[in-house]
């Protein structure tokens, strides 16, 4: 029996969605400046929980879980993909396999929180940066924990979202404001570009996190120029 697929929100919960980040970000704003906590995979599940609560989705088990799980049926073996198919009958870019996330997800987590830790000993608590450099690896942070996020793909739906909450998640940390937006996405279409960029293909799932550097560098100048002094 095919399982439910979730690509889409139902069209009655957009606003309600936008809320839910809208919160998310407020709660996140708090913790991110106590640099003695550093979020991990649980933190991540409950973001997703907290981003459709409340909201219609096809399997109530898509939400908090990642796939692959083997508590919810319905995400074990379940792919995602994005773009038109190829010759060998994939998509033009596809999130990690659902068997290798178990292995994938806590090496990127504990890659993100080595890099979280490297900044936190390198920069002032509580002082946003200044100096290009400080600037420079503070977005270059950002970027790669998005991309890689995006790559994986580990959720049935959100991913794209909780990338951008570990890229605001950063940025808060470090006295910048949340600048790009959880819910609607960014409607650049140089985004979408730049997410399917940080996906790659089997077997060996390369992504180019390069686009995203770039423009994540562009929307915090732009976000900084428009906040008054």
């Amino acid at each position: 029996m095919p399982r439910p697929v979730w690509n889409d929100d139902w069209p009655g919960d957009l606003a309600r969605i936008q809320q839910n980040a809208a919160a998310l970000i407020r709660s996140i704003a708090h913790k991110a400046h106590d640099w003695s906590v550093v979020p991990g995979a649980g933190e991540v599940l409950d973001w997703h929980i907290q981003l459709y609560q409340g909201c219609r989705v096809p399997v109530a088990g898509y939400v908090g879980h990642f796939r692959g799980d083997p508590s919810v049926a319905e995400l074990i073996g379940y792919e995602v993909g994005v773009g038109r198919l190829q010759s060998d009958g994939l998509p033009e870019k596809v999130g990690v396999y659902s068997t290798d996330l178990a292995v994938q997800i806590p090496a990127l987590i504990a890659q993100i929180q080595a890099g979280i830790r490297h900044l936190d000993s390198v920069l002032e608590p509580g002082q946003r940066p200044v100096t290009s450099e400080a600037v420079e690896a503070v977005v270059l942070l950002a970027a790669r924990v998005h991309g890689e996020w995006v790559r994986l793909h580990p959720f049935a739906n959100g991913n794209g979202r909780t990338a951008r909450v570990w890229a605001n998640f950063i940025a808060l940390r470090y006295s910048f404001p949340a600048f790009v937006s959880v819910k609607p996405r960014p409607a650049e279409a140089v985004y979408g570009r730049a997410g399917q960029a940080s996906m790659g293909r089997p077997p060996h799932f390369i992504g180019d996190n390069r686009p995203a550097t770039a423009l994540f560098a562009r929307m915090l100048a732009e976000s900084l120029a428009s906040r008054p002094t």
